[in-house]
């Protein structure tokens, strides 16, 4: 059984060069990634892997790492180009096979669009991501989606329009911020502190329901996808709940 975890593939392309300054795609998104990666783990408490960062995007790279450490999402972290400079906003490429991916895109794309000053122009921000190169797919919406994963991959936004490239580099605070919040609205998880309380009734309940050398089991939902069972099991976990996947 998966257990819940995200793993953070910020883009390997150094060669993608931002319209100001001596900066690429890779230093600026593995730097988002790992603000990403401390809010999660510090803020919410939710297990959280940034990839090897000197492994490659194969199926056998960064996918395989992310199944070893068991991980349910997948989030390739990119920023855009091909816009000649004008092109505005943040894109979201999902598997077509999964709502759950379909749904993880929407909500990131939502939360980079309303932060950033420069209005989106995109006729679309959620791409199936499995129409690009005759039908391959880009490998980081494939392989993930193949060894049992929601992957999206994410353009933050683009790194060719000289506004948007010096606002990406003076705001990547806040841009990783975002991203945690379409995690967050997706998962539905919330900031250690304010579940606290939460947890404490939830520690007291399980401690009453064991009074006795007794054990009341709940069974929560049930689910024709397992992809569906995990993210509730990962709601669960974040609630203070032990759970487990049982099929029958």
């Amino acid at each position: 059984m998966r257990k819940p975890g995200i793993y953070l593939s910020p883009s390997r392309q150094p060669k993608n060069i931002y319209a100001v300054e001596s900066t690429n795609e890779e230093k600026e998104m593995v730097a988002v990634s790992e603000i990403i990666r401390d809010i999660l783990a510090k803020e919410y408490s939710y297990p959280v892997h940034q990839a090897t960062l000197s492994l490659d995007i194969g199926k056998e790279g960064r996918p395989r790492e992310a199944e070893r450490k068991e991980c349910s999402i997948y989030l390739a972290i990119h920023s855009n180009a091909g816009g000649k400079g004008k092109a505005r906003g943040a894109v979201a490429l999902y598997h077509p096979k999964s709502e759950e991916s379909k749904m993880l895109g929407t909500y990131l794309a939502e939360e980079l669009n309303r932060i950033c000053p420069y209005k989106s122009n995109r006729a679309q921000t959620l791409v199936n991501g499995m129409e690009a190169f005759n039908g391959k797919g880009y490998g980081e919406i494939r392989a993930p989606y193949e060894l049992g994963m929601i992957p999206v991959l994410m353009e933050t936004n683009f790194h060719d329009h000289p506004d948007i490239a010096r606002w990406i580099i003076d705001h990547k605070q806040e841009i990783a911020r975002a991203y945690v919040k379409g995690i967050a609205r997706f998962l539905s998880l919330k900031p250690a502190e304010e579940g606290a309380e939460e947890k404490k009734a939830v520690e007291n309940h399980k401690a009453l329901q064991e009074e006795g050398d007794k054990l009341y089991r709940v069974q929560v939902g049930a689910f024709r996808k397992k992809e569906n069972a995990e993210i509730l099991l990962a709601r669960l976990y974040n609630e203070g709940f032990d759970g487990f996947i049982h099929f029958s």
